[in-house]
């Protein structure tokens, strides 16, 4: 029994059924009984019937205290409750960084929930104009949208606006989110949430400036992207499949038993091996060089690398690769590698230098011609560690300007050895020239002609010997050998003895200077043998 008028009213329910049956009943017992016993029997009905209505009462009462208990319980556990919501729900909200409002259209008044008034670092009691206050805050360069928006979301009845809110001297990013209420007909309040998303929004900017940067960055490496999923072991390709290889990402299976298809048969075994380890050993990082078979049927080189991406529990979940096009790279290392290979054997010297005329990379057969290893050369100047006493200053000089002028120039000079020996060489050097035609260095081609410069120089002074006989026999020889012949006409036409006799001391003059002639061209000559054969 919960209430009151229900106990009274089952009382007197139960007292006049008694009254009635009781009477009923003491009637019929009492036919027959003297008057006096009869009031005996009235008496103890009155006494049954206050005993029985005392414990009647006792009993209702007792029910009620009982009810009432149980409700008393009951209301103090619903409110209890009601308080740990409440309390659950406003640390809900102040962890999502959201709050309630409600804004009157007609009194152009705002009701704040205590979220609301915390977000703002206010009192709840703060004695404040909410809807003037809250457009206060809001950024100067998105009033007129809020405003605008405000006309929209009354013709619409749904509110969602992101715009930027000054929140405890800070500028925040806010979003709303309500519904337009009406009665009779006309929009009458609004009701929503605001939430700060200040830290999602930044993450969403970051991402988004992420992306431009990494199609940006795809855009500038031509790379092609892919993400295996070792979950699901689906294998994504980026747009950048197609420009390289000629496959539309958006055609092509998603598994990995593709990508392994298109790895050349020679190479394929040592690839998958290699990437299946990465991931079983759960390293960080793998690369791999191999030829893929392109949409075309020809295959390319390519530099494959990956990074393994791991869960909350340490177990790899993602890799994620990019496939850059080496082929034009691969094949001209093959060409430079095959070429390198023919510059290291042929027996002239090559050298490369710089721009500023530094040595960069010289043969085996230079090293050997200067004594020089290429550590010993690389980055010094052919002049400053080549060139000695004997060297030409004026070749010096025209090399010097050939080079600063960027020109082909051909040129013999005398450089000296490691053990300080010198030795001709003969020079053609040649600019190089990259392929948007800028000057890169030069290429030196050396080779050794001590051998022709000093045979060179045996012949200049055999000529120059030569010379002089030629010299002693055209004039030299030709005046004895007068004189003899002009004295002997002269004997021939005196007959005076002593003239005769002066004449022939005379030719015996000149018969000894030419004896001294023939001796002198004699030793010439000599010596111009021996030099012939050094």
């Amino acid at each position: 029994m919960k209430n009151k008028n229900y106990i009274v009213l089952f009382y007197v329910v139960v007292s006049v059924v008694w009254l009635v049956i009781s009477d009923q009943l003491i009637s019929v017992l009492i036919q027959g009984i003297p008057a006096k016993d009869q009031a005996v029997i009235h008496s103890l009905k009155g006494v049954l019937f206050i005993t029985l209505s005392a414990l009647l009462l006792h009993y209702l009462v007792s029910l009620y205290h009982k009810g009432q208990t149980k409700t008393r319980q009951y209301l103090e556990q619903s409110l209890e409750n009601s308080r740990k919501e409440q309390q659950q729900w406003y640390y809900a909200q102040k962890m999502a960084k959201v709050a309630a409002w409600e804004y009157f259209l007609k009194t152009d008044e705002v009701v704040w929930s205590d979220n609301l008034y915390t977000l703002f670092g206010l009192e709840p009691d703060a004695p404040i104009t909410p809807a003037a206050f809250f457009m206060e805050q809001v950024h100067p360069d998105d009033i007129d949208g809020l405003n605008s928006n405000m006309d929209a979301v009354i013709a619409t009845g749904e509110l969602d606006y992101t715009h930027r809110l000054k929140v405890q001297g800070e500028w925040r990013q806010v979003r709303h989110a309500g519904k337009v209420i009406y009665q009779n007909g006309e929009a009458f309040k609004i009701s929503g949430i605001i939430q700060d998303i200040t830290e999602s929004y930044t993450r969403e900017q970051l991402l988004n400036r992420t992306l431009e940067w990494y199609e940006l960055v795809n855009k500038a490496t031509h790379d092609a992207i892919w993400d295996w999923d070792l979950n699901t072991d689906q294998l994504i390709w980026n747009s950048g499949l197609l420009p390289l290889f000629g496959y539309d990402p958006k055609s092509i299976p998603k598994t990995m038993e593709w990508w392994e298809d298109k790895v050349h048969p020679d190479e394929r075994k040592v690839v998958v091996a290699s990437l299946d380890e990465f991931v079983l050993k759960v390293k960080k990082r793998w690369e791999a060089s191999y030829r893929f078979l392109c949409a075309d049927g020809t295959y390319k080189y390519v530099f494959d690398q990956a990074y393994l991406l791991k869960g909350e529990d340490g177990m790899p979940r993602r890799v994620i690769g990019a496939v850059k096009d080496i082929d034009e790279y691969k094949r001209k290392n093959e060409e430079n590698l095959r070429l390198s290979e023919v510059v290291s054997k042929v027996k002239n010297g090559v050298v490369i230098k710089d721009c500023e005329e530094r040595i960069q990379w010289v043969n085996p057969a230079f090293e050997n011609l200067t004594g020089y290893k290429l550590v010993e050369l690389k980055g010094k100047l052919a002049d400053e560690i080549l060139h000695g006493a004997d060297t030409s200053s004026v070749t010096r000089d025209y090399i010097a300007n050939s080079l600063r002028e960027q020109n082909f120039f051909h040129a013999e000079i005398v450089n000296y050895h490691k053990s300080g020996q010198p030795y001709w060489v003969e020079i053609n050097s040649t600019p190089i020239f990259d392929s948007q035609a800028l000057h890169s260095g030069y290429i030196d081609i050396v080779t050794e002609v001590t051998e022709r410069k000093n045979r060179e120089t045996r012949i200049n002074e055999q000529n120059k010997v030569l010379k002089e006989i030629a010299w002693i026999n055209s004039h030299e020889i030709r005046k004895p050998v007068s004189s003899i012949l002009g004295l002997y006409t002269l004997i021939q036409s005196t007959e005076d003895a002593d003239e005769k006799q002066q004449y022939y001391a005379m030719i015996d003059d000149c018969v000894r200077e030419l004896d001294e002639i023939v001796h002198l061209t004699a030793a010439k000559v000599n010596t111009l043998m021996r030099t012939e054969k050094k």
